[in-house]
């Protein structure tokens, strides 16, 4: 745009230039008065996006200056539109008063980016908002997470080799905004993160900022954290990425991250990003909100910062059993102590958000309201402190309540000078500054002065409907009606003429209003500089205050734990050091609460002579709930909540895995199935022994053939060369043989009972196997037509009667009597060698086959060689029969 300068623009214009050259990649929004205007193609991007009017102003070169603007009053409501539609917003503010023909200094104020935010307006209550910088070097990615109104840093090495690490760890944080570096090679990575729906930018930082990001950590962080650093070139390049992003859009937030926790994903349970999606953790699959979810049902907190800290406990639960049932003894003492459990959340509505108070005010960004309400949060934590010292035996609440201070002073502070009344428009009370007080009264005199030359101008004129009056724009003046004008004297000076009325001024009410302007201006600008001090005394506290906030944070999500355990009668959790996985009497956290009928308990009895369950039943029996509320009372668990059983053995699990339902990936081009086989192929691979494995249908996105060589190759590798606890159900009743042949694998099934001709669900899972998945029946249970219904029966005696001659059809039965007959995968080729020439070739394939040496990888290609070869094969037979 600068070529535009020098080319008759008018002085507002190339004011406007200047400044737009220093931020071309963002939309400047430059306020003229009382509108903030967007220029050329910024105006007609902003349009829009936003639904407003698309206008023009002047021209440049001969051509129309497309226009768009915004009302001041509605900036934070547009701004919030715009950053979350992915876009880079720089607010130009005017510096000065307007004044006749200067142009008014302008400057940006503000460069607001998804993942810089720190306006409440702006941010969502109950999710944290964290600035990823990710660096893919070599075989590593470094990733660092910045939470800015926390000033926390958390930072990891993962492997390059693939994309689902790097998932993972996203699906953990959920950041609002990912910077990669600006190179030709990152182009990939940042398109595949783009995909999952994160805002990703393109940054580059300079090789001074890099040695000037060097002294930031020496001067921020300990030596030992540091060095964890320092040992992965990928994480110091992550450091340098985000230290030059924040340098040029939140300068003010650089100095202010002193937390850094060095973190390896194991640490955690590991929980991927599919697994996060299919038990709907934080989110629901259908709106993308909270509804619904493990989130809504656990969130008991009263605070904003509470929520938070729910939600980033349960995408990050725990895998330690010491922190885990600290936790659990603050909630057990909480359930059963109500009085206590009430008061303190009394405090904590008293005390609000103090964790994002305490951020933009130390990012100098707080206001009045800000400063009132941590003035309210610190009178308040004396009595925090004194309802928990019943419970200072306990490890964590010592810890806790250790980091909360002293803040008599600083209270007494804002208490005293900060004015808390709406109805009075002042910043600083009364009493607080003796030159405030003296300029105060002198402006009261001077309204008093202004009531008296009402009186006075009233009884020279004889007017007695003449009033003083004043608004911003024409200040004071003398309000006359028309009927009344030709009693005005002749040294009343006309100001305006309005419809039935004027408006005049006199060279003692302009003496006058001088006098109350000036008086107004020192008003302001002396509450500023004593509202700059108490800011300045509170600058000192800020890193004590963020530690006092983050203890807060701890325990409101603790007491709302024990209010969910206590109105949802909620047991505690016990660890045991076995890998069995016990519950009595567990519901479904989700389903339980919403449902309109009495949720039924079942039971789970996942140990060494029961580690993999195959379940069968009829569709709508519960299954797919009863997989779900195992994994969710396990995560629970672990984040150091009660869950819904009458009583629970855990292990401490390393990773959580789920493979369940249909979910075509259009973005990526891949389809039902081959979402499956890498979901379950990524289950294969990275699961271990002290894993839960959850597994829904596994094989029903193919051929009846393939899809149960698959289901039983996967059950028979997750038992023999795994040993994860395993919950897998299926249809294919040929998998319930296996039952037989493997001593650690049980059957299980959906109950059900015939009422005449329907059927009715039990929702309870009980040992053996069930008759059948009928099918009929719950379409019957969904009204579909009677006539489908009849004649879906009468297909089903066709097939069962073997009267249908089609291909397909036929080499299930076949391979389903051959699978009945407690036959081993290879057995059962070798039997359809002798009757089919499509086994014969398969057969000849797996002859040259070692399986024992294969990887996981290696056999889910083998298996769609297979396929592909099975497909080849039909195909040319096909031909060779025509």
């Amino acid at each position: 745009m600068s070529e535009f300068i020098n080319n008759g623009s008018t002085p507002l214009m190339k004011q406007f230039f200047e400044i737009k050259n220093q931020y071309p990649e963002a939309l400047l929004m430059f306020q003229v008065g009382d509108f903030y205007e967007l220029f050329f193609d910024d105006a007609k991007v902003a349009a829009a996006f936003l639904g407003i009017t698309l206008t023009a102003r002047g021209k440049n070169q001969g051509e129309e200056i497309p226009l768009c603007g915004v009302p001041v009053h509605a900036l934070d409501y547009y701004v919030a539109k715009l950053v979350k539609g992915g876009f880079r917003i720089a607010i130009c503010d005017q510096l000065e008063e307007a004044r006749p023909g200067k142009v008014v200094k302008r400057g940006v104020t503000r460069v607001l980016t998804p993942g810089t935010l720190t306006d409440a307006q702006l941010l969502e209550t109950k999710s944290a908002s964290y600035l990823l910088s990710c660096m893919p070097l070599d075989d590593e990615w470094g990733l660092l997470f910045g939470e800015l109104l926390t000033a926390q840093l958390f930072a990891t090495v993962i492997s390059a080799e693939h994309y689902h690490i790097l998932e993972s760890e996203l699906s953990r944080f959920f950041p609002d905004e990912v910077i990669l570096p600006q190179q030709s090679k990152i182009k990939p990575v940042a398109s595949h993160i783009a995909k999952l729906g994160y805002c990703t930018t393109l940054h580059g930082a300079s090789e001074i900022e890099k040695e000037e990001a060097n002294k930031w950590m020496s001067q921020q962080f300990r030596v030992e954290q540091i060095k964890s650093v320092h040992e992965h070139p990928a994480m110091v390049e992550a450091f340098s990425l985000f230290y030059s992003y924040l340098k040029r859009n939140q300068e003010q937030a650089v100095e202010q991250f002193k937390q850094l926790h060095v973190y390896k994903p194991d640490d955690f349970l590991q929980l991927d990003r599919s697994t996060t999606r299919h038990l709907e953790l934080v989110k629901n699959n259908q709106e993308g909100t909270t509804k619904n979810t493990l989130f809504e049902v656990m969130d008991g907190a009263v605070t904003g910062m509470g929520s938070r800290m729910i939600k980033k406990w349960i995408v990050r639960p725990l895998v330690k059993k010491d922190p885990i049932v600290h936790r659990q003894e603050v909630v057990e003492q909480l359930v059963s102590d109500s009085s206590t459990r009430n008061s303190l959340r009394e405090c904590f509505m008293e005390i609000g958000d103090i964790e994002r108070v305490v951020g933009r005010i130390a990012l100098a960004r707080g206001v009045l309201n800000d400063y009132l309400s941590l003035q309210h949060a610190l009178y308040v934590l004396p009595k925090v402190q004194h309802l928990l010292s019943k419970f200072e035996p306990l490890t964590l609440v010592r810890v806790l309540t250790s980091s909360i201070g002293n803040y008599d002073s600083i209270a007494q502070l804002l208490s005293s000078a900060l004015n808390d009344d709406p109805s009075k428009d002042w910043i600083i009370k009364r009493e607080f500054d003796q030159q405030l007080d003296y300029i105060r009264d002198l402006v009261e005199q001077s309204n008093e002065k202004i009531l008296e030359l009402e009186r006075i101008e009233q009884n020279k004129t004889g007017i007695n409907s003449l009033k003083i009056r004043y608004n911003q724009v024409h200040g004071y003046y003398i309000e006359v009606t028309k009927t009344n004008l030709a009693a005005v004297p002749e040294y009343y000076i006309r100001h305006q003429t309005l419809v039935g009325k004027e408006r005049f001024t006199t060279t003692a009410l302009k003496e006058l209003e001088n006098e109350i302007v000036q008086a107004r201006a020192q008003i302001e600008s002396i509450e500023n500089q004593v509202f700059a001090r108490v800011k300045n005394e509170v600058a000192h506290y800020v890193t004590a205050l963020r530690k006092t906030a983050q203890s807060l944070a701890h325990l409101d999500a603790l007491v709302g734990f024990a209010l969910i355990a206590y109105e949802n009668n909620f047991t505690k959790p016990h660890f045991h050091d076995s890998r069995d996985i016990i519950i009595n009497q567990g519901r479904h956290p989700v389903v339980a609460r919403v449902t309109e009928h009495r949720f039924i308990a079942n039971d789970t009895m996942l140990s060494h002579d029961q580690r993999l369950w195959i379940i069968t039943g009829p569709n709508m029996g519960g299954k797919s709930t009863f997989l779900r509320q195992v994994a969710l009372l396990c995560i629970m668990a672990q984040c150091g909540s009660f869950i819904p059983a009458k009583s629970a053995q855990l292990p401490l699990l390393d990773r959580i895995f789920t493979r369940i339902g249909a979910s075509d990936n259009v973005a990526q081009g891949k389809s039902t199935f081959l979402v499956e086989m890498e979901e379950t192929a990524l289950i294969c691979t990275y699961a271990t022994e002290k894993s839960l494995v959850i597994l829904d249908e596994v094989g029903r996105g193919t051929s009846t053939f393939d899809g149960l060589a698959i289901a039983q190759s996967v059950v028979e590798y997750l038992y023999t060369v795994i040993g994860a606890r395993c919950l897998f159900a299926t249809h294919y009743h040929e998998l319930t043989n296996l039952a037989s042949e493997f001593p650690g694998i049980v059957n299980y099934h959906a109950a059900n009972k015939r009422v005449g001709e329907r059927m009715l669900l039990l929702y309870k899972m009980v040992p053996g196997i069930a008759d059948g998945s009928f099918g009929v029946e719950v379409a019957r249970l969904a009204q579909l037509p009677e006539s489908i219904i009849k004649r879906s029966a009468e297909i089903i005696e066709e097939l069962k009667n073997g009267t249908t001659q089609d291909d397909v059809f036929r080499l299930d039965a076949r391979a389903q009597q051959l699978t009945t007959a407690n036959k081993t995968l290879n057995a059962r080729i070798a039997e359809l060698q002798k009757k089919s020439f499509i086994a014969e070739k398969i057969n000849e394939i797996i002859d040259t086959i070692d399986f024992n040496q294969l990887s996981p990888k290696q056999a889910f290609d083998l298996l769609w060689h297979f396929k592909e070869r099975h497909t080849q094969m039909l195909d040319n037979r096909e031909q060779e029969v025509v």
